[in-house]
Parts: structure tokens; C-alpha cells; sequence
């Protein structure tokens, strides 16, 4: 799919606001509204848009603990690593999870209300789980950014 400066920009804006109406993204894109609406459902129909979201801030429902958790497994099998990416994917704590390059297999971002129930994840997803080689894992001390914007290039240019 071809994606051309008003697709960029409107792209832009849903990031930072997705409840935009079609009337406000069209003053800032400088389309009609019901041309914003069609590129929007467009984008969406082609799974460039892939959801609506809210970003909750996980201290105010609770969660005290974030770490970053590096995982190695034993090997390297197709079906031993999808089966850890299955586990993982259902964990309720993990909130975002990459396959990586460099000395660990995967990286993940845990989230859990207390110590005991971090612990407790440790335990059943790492340390008793037979297809964990070894994993190093850094609570967070503070968050410095939190966002889920990808940046959109415009040809030629900065991200707008």
C-alpha cells in the first residue's frame, strides 16, 4: 500500500490522539472531514492502523514493579521457542515482548503489582520452566518515556 503525505500525516496525528473526530483531523491535515474518514478506514482496512487504544498508567491500578527481563533458552528449536512465545504471549504480566539479536534470545517487559507476585512470574515462566537457559533481569527504577507512536517519515525528511 502506498502511503502518501496526507496518509503520513493523518497517521501522525490518530498517535498522538485516536479519539481525533474527522472534523478535527481534517483542520490539521487540510482535507475535507469525509476525506479523513475514507483514509482512515482505508489505513485500517490495510492493517496500518492495527488498533485503538488507551495507555492506562500502571501506578494508578496498582502495578509497583516493572523490569526488563532478558531470557536465553536451552535451544534454539522452532518448537521449543513456540512454545515459550505461546506461554509468554498469555502471561497477563508481560507487557510487551521481542525476539532479539546479541547474547539473549528475548526481551521482555514485566509488569506486576508487588515483589512477591514479580517473584511469583519469575518462578513459573523462568526459573522451574525447562526451556530457560538463563535470564538477567533490571526492575525499573523510574520511567523516563512511555509511548507507542512509531515514527512517520515523510520522503525526504524528519519524522513529523
Amino acid at each position: 500500500m502506498h502511503l502518501d503525505s496526507f496518509d503520513l500525516r493523518i497517521l501522525t496525528e490518530l498517535q498522538r490522539d485516536n479519539r481525533l473526530t474527522s472534523a478535527s483531523l481534517s483542520e490539521v491535515v487540510h482535507l475535507s472531514p469525509a476525506a479523513c474518514l475514507r483514509r482512515t478506514e482505508r489505513l485500517r482496512r490495510a492493517g496500518v492502523i492495527v488498533a485503538d487504544v488507551s495507555i492506562v498508567a500502571p501506578e494508578k491500578v496498582g502495578i509497583a514493579v516493572q523490569s526488563l527481563v532478558r531470557v536465553s533458552l536451552e535451544t534454539k528449536r522452532a518448537l521449543d521457542m513456540a512454545a515459550f512465545e505461546t506461554a509468554i504471549a498469555a502471561a497477563p504480566e508481560v507487557q510487551q515482548a521481542w525476539y532479539v539479536s546479541g547474547g539473549f534470545d528475548y526481551g521482555l517487559l514485566v509488569c506486576a503489582r508487588d515483589m512477591a507476585s514479580y517473584e511469583a512470574f519469575i518462578r513459573r515462566f523462568l526459573v522451574d520452566e525447562p526451556l530457560v537457559r538463563d535470564f538477567e533481569a533490571n526492575i525499573t527504577l523510574r520511567r523516563l518515556k512511555t509511548g507507542t507512536a512509531v515514527p512517520v517519515y515523510l520522503p525526504d525528511s524528519e519524522p513529523t
